[in-house]
């Protein structure tokens, strides 16, 4: 009658797919702090998202872990279903234009009705806690010396003597003395694997009130470059059964000294319409009292270095990523949205 029909191990859960008749389910277990907050975050966002329905939730294994059961969603399966398929099929931005706009007002209007001042916690997950446990150790002394002394052109932009020691100091000091910050409603994690096209919203681990930079420094780096090559190349195992963006990765190529990256046009065109529709009304709002670009540019940061282990990447890889970190966080000078749009047409 029970059916297991996929299971999947990774650094914070165990999930998977189990049917029971014809009926599917979607399952996790995680630690249980992880369950206390995914449960929490999913009772906080679920009246502002389309989310999954939560069917079971209970503490197993001689309570030492906590099991998740949602209905299954079946309209996402092979290649079909999720934001990522839209960035790697071969239709041009307009034919599916109809759904990235479904998916962007769900933001907006969530985004609009919960942002406000306030303290928010539920991001350092994906931010503050990773200063200790990635930071401190994937980068030692000896790679700090390595990246001061790289020198490459990208993109016109000459990146040389970056001083990769400072930057993580900087981002300590940075999360160490957050006080009350713009905060909104939402789940924290919107890339290309947690966004359904029905649509719907998926994995609430973090979902409360997030950071509105942190949110979008997320949203902004999947759409530049983590989702079309770095977790294609470095987590390969999540796009199993979205095989088309293996075959339409982005192109990095790193010759005589120069490096060049090409951002897929629907990824570029969707992000600068998310600025554009969700967050410059927001910024509106705050009446220019609100220096964002210093704090996207710090939330951004933890993004580039700290989801993947840059010091263990090819070498192509690994100045990519320094050559995006350098240009975002010492070298960018601005005020408007406008002017991150004009650097996001160059990419």
């Amino acid at each position: 009658m029970i059916k297991d029909i996929r299971i999947n191990k990774n650094r914070n859960n165990i999930n998977g797919v189990f049917s029971i008749k014809d009926k599917k389910f979607f399952y996790k277990i995680l630690s249980l702090s992880d369950y206390e907050n995914e449960r929490s975050g999913y009772e906080i966002i679920k009246g502002m998202y389309p989310v999954a329905n939560l069917i079971f939730k209970g503490i197993i294994n001689n309570n030492k872990s906590g099991l998740l059961i949602y209905e299954f969603e079946e309209t996402i399966g092979k290649n079909r279903g999720l934001l990522i398929d839209i960035f790697s099929n071969s239709n041009n931005y307009n034919t599916d234009s109809h759904l990235l706009n479904k998916i962007l007002f769900i933001y907006k209007r969530a985004f609009m009705s919960s942002f406000k001042m306030t303290k928010s916690k539920t991001a350092d997950i994906f931010f503050k806690d990773r200063i200790k446990t990635r930071l401190h150790k994937y980068y030692n002394k000896r790679f700090f010396k390595e990246v001061r002394n790289i020198k490459f052109n990208f993109l016109k932009h000459e990146i040389d003597n970056v001083d990769f020691e400072k930057i993580i100091v900087s981002l300590g000091d940075f999360f160490d003395s957050k006080g009350k910050e713009y905060c909104v409603i939402s789940q924290c994690d919107p890339n290309d694997l947690n966004i359904g096209t029905k649509p719907i919203v998926l994995d609430y681990l973090a979902g409360g009130y997030n950071p509105l930079m942190a949110e979008f420094a997320i949203i902004f780096w999947y759409c530049i470059a983590q989702g079309g090559y770095f977790s294609v190349i470095y987590n390969k195992k999540e796009y199993i059964n979205h095989p088309n963006i293996i075959k339409n990765i982005d192109k990095v190529i790193f010759h005589k000294n120069k490096l060049m990256h090409k951002t897929n046009y629907k990824r570029k065109k969707f992000l600068i319409n998310y600025i554009q529709e969700v967050i410059d009304p927001l910024l509106k709002k705050t009446h220019n009292n609100f220096n964002w670009y210093e704090d996207f540019k710090n939330y951004l940061a933890m993004r580039i270095i700290s989801v993947f282990d840059i010091s263990k990447m090819i070498e192509k890889d690994k100045l990519l990523s320094l050559a995006y970190l350098d240009l975002f966080y010492n070298h960018m000078n601005i005020c408007k949205t406008t002017q991150l749009v004009e650097v996001i047409k160059k990419l």
